[in-house]
């Protein structure tokens, strides 16, 4: 079972960091950081809620992956939790909906019969000032690995004398999915063409195009693209999509995404993913012409993107 983590520690010092839409003259005064519980009744919200909203990614997989960090509930107040607080929590598609008009995109909301709530009530203890239910997606295989997913959750109901805060009540969560060749790269290597053949030692990103495919990001670019000539250029708008049998791990393709060309792409012997090391090495040219038109590329893993 694949847990997926957030940081924890950044949670709990949310918790004394938001005082929801409830108004507070000492902490607007910055007289403290949290909310004064002698001028206003305590309440609770997500921390996570002041975020448009919150990305988390899922391998592609047919294993149970658990979310941690995400379902995180706060006591907004000035002092720990008197006795148990029952927080209720329920899904709400119209939050996933209500973003995407808000911000022109189009994330699917996540059909509830793919994930679980580890429990629809949540409890902050009494003496402490959070908790925190996880979400459970049994598996990826039926998700679109070009798609994204959108959960919204939000707080229904709380038990005791307890405020609900406007503007933390309502949690928009993105699941994208990502493949095992997606990450972060460290990129080395030389283009065979003249004068676009000096050596490069750049750090990209590979991003799942699909269940067994990777296109190349460029961060110091800021786009789709493959470095060249000593990391100096690079071809068009267009960058190289490597395409793998996930099986095997050997790269059965490649080609220029997104640029719509016939203009043919060939893998070389050895290219493949190594999952051990989680290196790829790519051998590929391109217009038929292996000595002049030539990738020698090995992509050493750094780290999640």
């Amino acid at each position: 079972m694949k847990k997926i983590l957030s940081t924890t520690t950044l949670i709990i010092a949310l918790s004394v960091a938001f005082t929801s839409c409830l108004k507070d003259k000492g902490f607007e005064n910055n007289e403290y950081g949290i909310n004064d519980p002698d001028t206003q009744p305590p309440g609770v919200g997500f921390p996570l809620a002041a975020n448009k909203k919150n990305t988390v990614g899922l391998n592609v997989s047919g294993s149970s992956q658990v979310v941690n960090d995400i379902l995180f509930v706060n006591l907004n107040a000035g002092i720990t939790a008197p006795s148990d607080i029952q927080v209720t929590l329920a899904l709400d598609s119209q939050i996933v909906k209500d973003y995407n008009t808000a911000n022109g995109t189009a994330i699917k909301v996540m059909n509830y019969s793919l994930f679980t709530l580890q429990s629809t009530t949540v409890t902050i203890p009494a003496g402490g000032r959070n908790a925190q239910i996880a979400i459970n997606v049994p598996s990826t295989l039926m998700l679109d690995p070009n798609a994204s997913y959108g959960v919204g959750v939000k707080i229904s109901a709380v038990s005791g004398n307890y405020v609900i805060a406007g503007n933390l009540k309502n949690l928009m969560i993105e699941f994208t999915i990502k493949n095992k060749y997606d990450g972060r790269y460290n990129l080395r290597g030389y283009h065979n063409r003249p004068t676009l053949d000096l050596p490069y030692d750049e750090n990209v990103n590979m991003i799942t195009t699909g269940p067994n495919s990777v296109n190349m990001f460029w961060p110091a670019l800021g786009g789709l693209a493959h470095p060249l000539n000593g990391g100096t250029t690079y071809y068009g708008s267009f960058t190289a999509n490597f395409i793998f049998d996930l099986n095997t791990n050997v790269m059965t393709g490649w080609d220029w995404t997104p640029y719509a060309t016939t203009l043919p792409t060939t893998v070389g012997p050895g290219s493949r993913y190594d999952p051990t090391d989680k290196i790829i090495y790519f051998y590929g040219w391109y217009n038929n012409n292996p000595g002049a038109r030539a990738f020698f590329d090995t992509l050493r893993y750094l780290g999640p993107r």
